[in-house]
């Protein structure tokens, strides 16, 4: 598999103003590092630009704000994005045009970016951040090809190994379907069109033209357009295609889809492509053009991207979002041996159907990535995203593929670089038996028809199969054929429905799994079927001489027993007061199909009908921490109680950063491992920042100062007795410290260097014994980068903090000597103050001695928790209704119930799309509920995501009927033409 590498860290933003000139120089407090307002930079753009030569041409991409509501086809999606871009870059480009030294090489409308060339200068960086309408600046980053997995050649057979795995032939001949009418667009190294395998399959507007316009791109590095014949630059992207749609006339079929037709993109010139090119590569899929840009032919069916980078790789989202919106099948390789990150991007991204490896004895290739893929692990990410998701969505044959090289013979090599490919293919054929099909059922018919075995999860999907290993001629199958069956599986004793019931149709053993709802639906040609169902807490049930008759679904339902089962009761109560928690989920664990319940008002559960046996039971709630699992047996007829006691959480943790991404590593990397609630903020929240127990003001690259509202936290942390940490960090301006400093004098001065010499380290040097070092005496040292590190040995420090409780406790320094201030307390009348001069940023760089500081500084500067206090926890939030019109109201309620032992005041906080719309005051004595209730109008449309805390709901606003067809000259596959 050849996947990419990223040779910079892209989510990595500052700004650049602590490095234009400022190192080794001291900053008063009353200097303004920065402008309000200044769109974040990528630290690597900024070391770039320091260390090209002066004026030596450096490329920059100013990334705009992206349109997060994909409405309509693929016209209204198409005509949405142009337009959002061209509004969006016009008041940009007025500010370019002002600038001599800026060249705009390209503007791009499927993200909304413009790539710029200006002369290596630190201030005409600093300069392009401040033009209105950027949201940050990246480095035109580069991706690179390591080298693909070759394997030895696989003896010639009438098919690969990989389509008698899928059973690609029997689709063709059984179903009479090769992909013809559909179209593939695949991004890579370029290819050979001319391989005999190849030829005469890439699209295009003139057969006359050998540069097939609408079938061939080329792109240069700032995603311009080469004028260029169909060409490979490597040999990966012949192979990847050759998989697509490659022909058999070596006597071997080595395509899975060998009538469709294919477009091709070269966007990695011999291995190596930016984010630039590949982006450009992805707009002209969507919308392909000639060389003069104008359009060219149909869009595809699917795109297939056989490349990718480890992690979380943000600014790949919009792009992938709309070739989902627009009607394309986004076909994207997961990546090889991610390591940490666990999965790449654009696989990774939520709405990409991510393909991973299988061998021929279907196992999981070892290179093969997978994980469970967090929403807060990405760089501002959608909001409508769910808060995890498993990838890859699919697997199919990956390890020893054979499929054509460059120079017209053939090669076989291994990654899911070639398992995506297959995906791609197999994706195409059920494209072209229904040429309507959405994207959500193709990926439907593709997940619900793979292989799957609990070899690697007992559940389904999981981080190495996915939803399965693909079976082209079922997925096929399942939208080509008219007829088959749909069943409704419900609980035998109350008719409740079923979900999650397995059922296994035979003959030809496909397995379907039921819908919540209890219902399935499989299509299948006319003929006499046998169905086995099974489920958990229910005996098996088999159906004979189900007839199924040529163009109709012969209707099943299959009532299920119950095993001898009991009940599971109990309730979950607040160690402090002992009144009942609502809205506490109690599960099973270790079985196949979800079992839980969820606490009521009086925290009172019960669950029924739980199969005999002894279990693990498991309590969880976001505001609480939960004790471990207990074990409980159930025995049949009987009921089984089983209580649970939650207790506080730790103090809640603001971390107040600019851009809030840099507060989000401390969430991943230091709260969420200690099991400390923690959200991030960025420098214009303060206010909200402020009612946390204990509220860290750290990084800030360009977020600005604000000396009333700096004032009002100061205020508000003191009044309510919240601790307060004050960061720092060599890069940023006007950091957590540095803002203290200017906004009080205290400390008089703060400095910082970004250079060190070979041997030195970075320490903080105890000068006062204090709770804050543990254990460590004066003298003593906190190792922060060791000289044998590969950690920065940049330094921040301070001087002049002492009186009315001030005192520093510890210096910065090296093994060279004392630098500075590192680490001081304030002991404050109503609360507590401290200032680390090098913990600003990057905690998942830190050392063991640094984290085991700097969660000694946090215990520290927490107020102690009061003994019976109000508890507050919201329950039942419901939005109602959930489609309306734009202008028309939807009511928005939540319960509230104080658990503590006293009374007290709650705000009740709803938040629309992320952002607070309101806060409702509402007091409540100890054990009492109430209802809180909004008010939402709605002016555009679109789905509206509300949340309460941990609750989360939403509405969707419908676009109002219009009457009328619509055709277009250029329509995608299932749209009418005019």
């Amino acid at each position: 598999m050849r996947l990419f590498r990223v040779r910079s860290t892209v989510a990595r933003l500052a700004t650049i103003a602590v490095l234009s000139g400022l190192a080794g120089t001291a900053i008063p407090p009353t200097n303004a590092a920065a402008q309000s307002g200044a769109a974040p930079i990528a630290l690597e753009l900024a070391a770039l630009v320091e260390d090209a030569d002066e004026g030596a041409p450096v490329q920059a991409l100013l990334m705009l704000p992206n349109v997060t509501e994909h409405d309509g086809g693929y016209d209204a999606v198409v005509d949405t994005l142009r337009k959002h871009a061209a509004d969006s870059q016009a008041e940009v480009m007025r500010h370019l045009e002002t600038r001599d030294d800026v060249t705009v090489l390209n503007r791009l409308w499927l993200t909304n970016m413009l790539v710029v060339e200006f002369p290596a200068d630190t201030k005409a960086l600093g300069a392009l951040a401040e033009i209105p309408g950027v949201d940050h600046l990246v480095p035109n980053f580069e991706m690179t090809l390591p080298g693909v997995t070759e394997s030895a050649d696989v003896k010639a057979q009438a098919h690969t190994w990989g389509l008698d795995k899928i059973e690609a032939a029997r689709t063709w001949q059984d179903l009479g379907v090769t992909g013809a009418g559909a179209k593939v667009a695949v991004l890579d190294t370029g290819v050979a069109a001319d391989h005999p395998d190849l030829a005469g399959k890439m699209a295009t507007t003139d057969p006359r033209d050998p540069k097939h316009p609408g079938g061939w791109a080329e792109f240069n590095a700032a995603g311009g357009r080469v004028d260029s014949l169909p060409r490979d630059s490597g040999e990966h992207g012949t192979h990847v295609t050759g998989t697509v749609v490659g022909s058999d006339t070596s006597g071997t079929a080595i395509g899975v889809a060998p009538d469709a037709e294919y477009m091709h993109g070269l966007v990695i010139p011999h291995g190596r492509g930016t984010f630039a090119q590949i982006a450009a590569g992805m707009q002209w899929a969507v919308a392909p053009t000639d060389i003069t840009g104008k359009r060219a032919g149909s869009p595809p069916d699917v795109v297939s991207m056989s490349l990718g980078a480890n992690g979380f790789l943000a600014e790949m989202i919009a792009p992938t979002q709309a070739i989902r919106a627009a009607g394309i099948v986004p076909v994207m390789a997961i990546g090889n041996n991610c390591g940490t990150a666990g999965t790449a991007s654009p696989g990774n991204v939520h709405e990409a159907i991510a393909v991973g490896a299988t061998d021929s004895s279907d196992n999981v290739a070892s290179f093969s990535c997978g994980g469970v893929v967090r929403k807060d692990q990405w760089t501002g990410p959608p909001a409508e995203w769910p808060d995890a998701w498993v990838k890859p969505n699919v697997s199919a044959p990956g390890v020893d593929v054979y499929s054509a090289s460059p120079d017209g013979g053939y090669s076989t090599n291994s990654g899911t670089s070639m398992a995506t490919p297959h995906t791609a293919g197999t994706a195409a054929l059920v494209r072209s038996a229904a040429p309507g099909l959405s994207v959500d059922a193709v990926f439907a018919a593709l997940a619900d028809t793979s292989f799957w075995d609990n070899r690697n999860s007992p559940n389904r999907p999981d981080t190495r199969f996915g939803h399965g290993r693909i079976n082209a001629y079922e997925a096929t199958a399942r939208v080509a054929v008219h007829s088959g069956i749909t069943g409704t599986i419900t609980a035998g004793a109350s008719g409740a429905p079923v979900g999650g019931a397995t059922v296994v149709v035979s003959p030809g053993n496909r397995t379907v799994t039921t819908d919540p709802d209890g219902t399935f639906r499989t299509r299948l040609e006319p003929g006499t079927y046998k169905l086995a169902v099974s489920a958990f807490g229910f005996q098996d049930a088999e159906v004979s001489g189900v007839v199924v008759a040529k163009n109709s679904f012969t209707p099943v339902a299959v009532p299920l027993q119950n095993v001898p089962s009991g009940q599971l009761a109990g309730t979950v109560v607040f160690a402090e007061s002992g009144h009942g928690v609502p809205g506490a989920t109690i599960s099973l664990l270790d079985v196949p199909r979800s079992i839980s319940a969820t606490t009521g008002a009086d925290g009172r559960y019960t669950i029924p009908l739980v199969p005999a046996g002894t279990y693990a039971v498991e309590v969880s709630h976001p505001s609480f921490t939960a004790p471990d699992p207990r074990k409980a047996t159930v025995t049949a007829g009987g009921a089984t109680t089983a209580n649970f006691t939650l207790t506080k959480r730790p103090p809640s943790v603001a971390i107040v950063s600019s851009p809030e991404s840099y507060a989000q590593e401390f969430v991943d990397d230091v709260f969420t491992p200690a099991g400390v609630p923690a959200t991030a903020y960025s420098y214009n929240e303060l206010e909200l920042a402020a009612r946390h127990p204990v509220v860290l003001i750290g990084y800030n690259s360009g977020g600005g100062y604000n000396r009333a509202q700096f004032q009002a936290m100061l205020d508000a942390t003191d009044a309510s007795g919240a601790g307060v940490l004050f960061l720092d960090h060599p890069t940023g301006s006007l950091n957590g410290l540095t803002l203290l400093s200017r906004h009080t004098g205290q400390p008089e001065g703060t400095w910082s260097t970004a250079g060190w010499i070979d041997g030195e380290d970075l320490r903080y040097e105890v000068t006062e014994k204090h709770p804050i070092f543990g254990d460590r005496k004066v003298g003593d040292h906190v190792m922060l980068a060791p000289v044998d590190s590969d950690l920065p040995k940049w330094a921040a420090w301070f001087a002049g903090y002492e009186g009315d409780g001030r005192l520093i406790i510890g210096a910065l320094g090296r093994n060279s000597g004392v630098i500075g201030g590192g680490v001081a307390i304030d002991q404050r009348a109503n609360n507590r103050h401290v200032l680390l001069s090098m913990h600003g940023a990057d905690p998942a760089a830190w050392t063991a001695d640094a984290k085991e500081l700097f969660h000694n500084a946090i215990e520290w500067v927490a107020p102690e928790p009061p003994v019976n206090a109000p508890h507050f926890t919201p329950y039942d939030l419901t939005v109602s209704p959930e489609a309306v019109k734009v202008g028309e109201p939807v009511s928005v309620t939540v319960r509230v119930k104080n658990v503590g032992s006293s009374a007290g005041t709650y705000d009740a906080e709803v938040k629309v799309g992320g952002s607070t719309f309101a806060v409702t005051p509402v007091t409540l004595a100890s054990g009492a509920s109430t209802t809180v209730s909004w008010t939402i109008t709605p002016d555009a449309v679109r789905t509206y995501l509300i949340s309460v805390e941990h609750l989360a709901n939403s509405f969707r606003v419908r676009a109002p009927v219009v009457t009328g067809a619509r055709c277009t000259t250029h329509a995608p596959p299932g749209r009418r033409a005019c």
